[in-house]
């Protein structure tokens, strides 16, 4: 997941990052036999699911990068 956000936030991202990062969140949290795994993955959902456009402005060079 690291390396999927660390490629957004390069201008390196697809649209098709998006749907591969909440799956891979959704699958530690599923297959995780301890609390910290199964809670680790929760601000990477909450922010595809409350600011994806976010995401979306990011991949398609509409907002502000970081220097």
């Amino acid at each position: 997941m690291l390396e999927i956000l660390a490629k957004i936030k390069s201008g390196k991202g697809k649209l098709s990052d998006l749907d591969l990062l909440e799956q891979l969140a959704i699958n530690t949290q599923k297959g995780s036999i301890c609390g910290l795994g199964k809670t680790a993955p929760n601000p990477v959902l909450s922010t595809l699911k409350y600011f994806r456009h976010e995401y979306e402005a990011h991949i398609k060079g509409e907002c502000c990068r970081e220097v």
